[in-house]
């Protein structure tokens, strides 16, 4: 009686795994048509705007030399570049310092008086008093900005209904197992998933992490960057409370890159806190990623309840792994390539699979606790998408931490 019960209860669940693979694999169809269909825009030619670059730095990453002399070279005559640390001791100080101190179109800030949770934001907002120009662009430390991008990137802007231009963008593998993992996750999951978006929805409500270009009369409309001193997601709200204004929120037809070199823990780290980030901003939606994002895991369970006896054939389940592998590399790279152009990057595609099943084990993590760890410093994430420092454990003198007490 048990084992007939165990083998029902088992067919039924190799039944659904099934169905959800076949979901995935329709959902992977979609975003190579997604990014086939958006990704037709062509830069604007002529003159842009005079734009003030803001770019918030913190710690001295391997690329980050290349990304300021990039950023240099990337400036107009008319343009202004402003570079700060929240904290007035970062070492990335000295070396902006370094980089930058012949040109008269920068300014470096060390410290910022914000009290903002986010240190990101922190920086942001003791940048923003600095600003003179009427376009302001948004720059992450660690993306390869070059002149045709911030061109691009501010040449959006032409039309006046649009308050918002946000950059896609695409991860360069060091050529450790972590960065290609990353890359992947970048490259062939999250940005095809937002032009599928796009395309669902007719367009974006948010923005993306990498750089934006906003009006400045929008900036202030909505509070200023101040207003997002609690949230972890910036970016997103930021797009959020543009399009919230009554201004469109368009896709840039550039595509930025960023070099990726952290360990193995940092890069788990990071894809945990971006889980974290998107089931807080989109709850809904993230869940509904169960039906698309995870169809190699499902086929994986699916082949291995085979191989136990306890449902389907042992062939059919292969075979639907193969089949699901296919149409996934096949719709990622269409769609990285259709992305990132001469730049795409094919040689991690043998390890998609391997993402998957990383990005489906991060898929449960992200429901069992609101924990993140961002630059070195543990917060947990409300509801709402507001942060919140835990606080740090008082220590012995041996310097291991006490745990507290009930």
């Amino acid at each position: 009686m048990a084992s007939d019960m165990l083998a029902a209860a088992s067919k039924i669940a190799t039944t659904g795994l099934v169905i959800l693979t076949l979901t995935s694999m329709l959902y992977y169809v979609l975003v190579a048509v997604a990014a086939l269909i958006v990704c037709r825009r062509k830069p604007s030619a002529g003159a842009r705007p005079r734009a003030s670059i803001l770019v918030p730095l913190c710690g001295i990453q391997s690329s980050l030399r290349g990304n300021l002399e990039a950023l240099l070279g990337a400036l107009g005559p008319e343009d202004e570049l402003l570079v700060g640390t929240a904290r007035p001791a970062d070492p990335a100080v000295a070396l902006a310092r370094e980089v930058l101190a012949h040109e008269a179109r920068a300014r470096i800030v060390a410290g910022s008086g914000s009290r903002a949770t986010n240190p990101k934001v922190a920086t942001l907002v003791a940048l923003e008093r600095l600003v003179t120009r009427e376009i302001v662009v948004l720059v992450d430390c660690d993306v390869r900005l070059d002149a045709a991008l911030l061109d691009g990137l501010v040449g959006s802007l032409a039309d006046p209904r649009v308050g918002l231009a946000t950059a896609l963008y695409r991860g360069e593998p060091s050529g450790s197992l972590a960065s290609r993992l990353e890359a992947l996750s970048i490259n062939m999951d999250f940005v095809p998933s937002v032009l599928a978006i796009h395309m669902l929805g007719g367009g974006l409500d948010f923005a993306l992490g990498a750089a934006n270009a906003v009006r400045r009369e929008v900036l202030r409309a909505i509070g200023g960057i101040v207003s997002l001193g609690e949230v972890l997601a910036d970016d997103h709200v930021l797009g959020k409370r543009v399009s919230q204004a009554g201004y469109r929120v368009v896709i840039a037809p550039v595509c930025a890159s960023i070099w990726l070199d952290s360990s193995l823990g940092d890069t788990l780290t990071r894809l945990l806190r971006w889980c974290r980030t998107y089931r807080v901003c989109r709850p809904g939606a993230y869940a509904a990623t169960l039906v698309s994002h995870h169809g190699v895991t499902c086929a994986v369970t699916a082949l291995g309840l085979a191989i136990l006896g306890g449902g389907g054939s042992i062939r059919a389940a292969t075979a639907l792994l193969v089949s699901v592998l296919l149409v996934r590399m096949t719709s990622g790279l269409v769609a990285h390539t259709r992305i990132a152009g001469r730049e795409a990057d094919a040689r991690s595609l043998l390890l998609l699979g391997l993402r998957d099943l990383v990005g489906s084990a991060l898929f449960v993590a992200a429901w069992t606790g609101r924990g993140v760890t961002w630059r070195g410093t543990r917060y947990d994430v409300a509801h709402d998408g507001t942060l919140h420092r835990r606080p740090a454990w008082p220590r012995q003198e041996s310097g291991s931490p006490i745990a507290p007490t009930s």
